[in-house]
């Protein structure tokens, strides 16, 4: 479209070897934990190997190892955790040497998601100590059964390679990658663009099936499409094929307990955009039409609202206002495209008040969180997709006016980096980066789709430039606003979230069409 792009272009086809340097893994190989099972009625995805890790009150320690000795060079240096259980409490890890009384540090996995990675600065110093003695884990804060991913026997030698390679075939199904086992991270200078396209194209980033891996998915699908990177399509297989298994629909709910063959809840119906963008005619995307026809309210508050509950989110905006206009779109299904359409024109009564503001949820009259940048996301994000989506004839004229009022109401709350705040309206608040990539991929597809003005692409630009400050040497996103489960999401807390990488995806897509 425009030939400031074609740089980038570039960047996008880049390995990390082309910047002459590049993220190295060490992975651990061993670990002693106690004897704490995962509980009967859940369940850790894809059997992949877990550690358990004692109660506060317990007092044990689960002791990591490691079988290489030799630090790799580099500066920057990251001892990192991945959580296998979900988490509905707070909870904190101390990490100290044996021997050692003082901790190298804590990680905190308050409210963590499954997949939930935790990282911990160390010097070099620290580091040749920690392949050398390895590091206790011990929980100080946090009773309920809890388990972190563990090293995997079969993939020890990954420890000595330079790069995990993590696009899965189906055969391999099972293994998991070095990044969500207990590793060290070691990095030098490096093309962090470049490294985040080789986290794209794997499995590295996988989240729970949803909403969080919904956006993933969106985001791998569309990269792939503009770049022609078959690496890209080869991730994006082997993401499919976790949770699908031939006719099967194979996964755990948001607390870790089985949900094989069914939708749990609006969040979870996603994923069936892109699950019916490679197999339109899966069985399993039944599961999610009857779901749908199935929470819609057929009067009272919210009528006409697919809802959980009395609840009308931002979130069923891109969650299933999104997927059902795709899927009745691809079916030639006018009931379903009118179902689609009103949950737009439905969400934007409910959850936009008269100045303006967005807000994340209504609950029988009672709105809350106003102006959250991951709740306009959704809102936006869902609304430009539906739109986009809908067949030729389909009278969006209504909407469309309104993606132009939300662009217009988001560029006054953009930041001079392009970014947004997690709660726009709170100058104390930092910015999100999940949030403001989702918001600058609603703008960039809009203009890219003929919805929006080219401002609204110029203002992604924008954000794609703010962005690159919050890559980590290895390319995953930081600084994002934790999984909303509890006030964090509303404070100043902020994590690597991979939801906010499937949504810069998304951005970069848009942009390059």
């Amino acid at each position: 479209m425009v030939s400031v792009l074609v740089p980038f272009i570039a960047t996008l086809n880049m390995t990390s070897h082309a910047s002459g340097a590049e993220a190295v893994y060490r992975g651990a190989a061993s670990a002693q934990s106690p004897v704490f099972p995962v509980p009967s009625d859940k369940r850790i995805p894809f059997a992949w190997p877990s550690i358990a890790i004692a109660p506060a009150s317990d007092g044990g320690s689960t002791h990591l190892q490691w079988l290489a000795k030799e630090l790799p060079p580099g500066e920057t240096i990251r001892l990192r955790l991945a959580t296998a259980l979900d988490s509905r409490q707070k909870l904190l890890l101390e990490v100290r040497l044996p021997g050692e009384s003082e901790p190298l540090g804590h990680f905190d996995f308050n409210y963590a998601p499954v997949f939930q990675i935790g990282e911990l600065t160390l010097t070099r110093g620290q580091a040749k100590r920690v392949l050398e003695e390895g590091v206790l884990i011990t929980r100080t804060v946090g009773e309920a059964p809890f388990h972190l991913f563990g090293p995997d026997s079969r993939s020890s030698s990954l420890e000595d390679s330079s790069k995990r390679t993590s696009t899965t075939s189906s055969s391999e199904r099972k293994a998991i990658p070095v990044l969500l086992q207990p590793h060290l991270m070691v990095a030098g200078e490096t093309d962090r663009w470049a490294v985040y396209m080789e986290r794209m194209e794997g499995i590295d980033t996988i989240q729970p099936f949803g909403w969080m891996e919904g956006a993933l998915l969106d985001g791998v699908w569309d990269l792939g499409q503009v770049t022609k990177n078959e690496k890209l399509n080869e991730g994006f297989s082997s993401r499919m094929g976790l949770y699908l298994r031939g006719d099967q629909l194979i996964y755990e709910d948001p607390k870790s307990f089985p949900s094989d063959n069914r939708v749990c809840g609006i969040e979870d119906s996603l994923p069936f955009a892109a699950i019916a963008r490679v197999h339109p005619e899966h069985p399993r995307i039944q599961l999610a039409i009857d779901f749908w026809k199935d929470h819609r309210r057929e009067s009272g508050f919210a009528e006409g609202c697919i809802v959980d509950g009395g609840m009308c989110s931002a979130e069923g905006a891109y969650t299933v206002g999104y997927p059902l206009m795709h899927i009745g779109a691809l079916r030639n299904d006018p009931q379903l495209v009118a179902m689609a359409l009103d949950q737009f024109r439905i969400r934007q009564k409910l959850l936009v008040d008269e100045d303006g503001g967005i807000w994340l949820r209504n609950s029988n009259g009672r709105r809350s969180m106003k102006n959250w940048a991951r709740g306009v996301t959704w809102y936006f994000l869902g609304l430009v997709r539906g739109i986009a989506e809908a067949p030729e004839g389909t009278d969006t004229r209504d909407l469309r006016s309104e993606a132009v009022r939300v662009m217009e109401h988001v560029l006054r709350h953009q930041q001079d980096n392009g970014l947004w705040r997690n709660l726009f309206d709170l100058p104390e608040q930092t910015v999100d980066t999940s949030g403001s990539a989702g918001i600058a991929a609603a703008l960039a597809i809009g203009a890219a789709e003929g919805i929006l003005p080219d401002r609204a692409r110029l203002a992604a630009i924008r954000t794609k430039e703010g962005l690159s400050a919050y890559l980590t040497a290895d390319g995953l996103l930081a600084h994002g606003t934790p999984s909303n489960r509890s006030p964090e999401a509303q404070s100043n807390r902020r994590v690597i979230f991979p939801v906010g990488m499937g949504l810069t995806a998304q951005l970069l897509a848009a942009l390059e069409k």
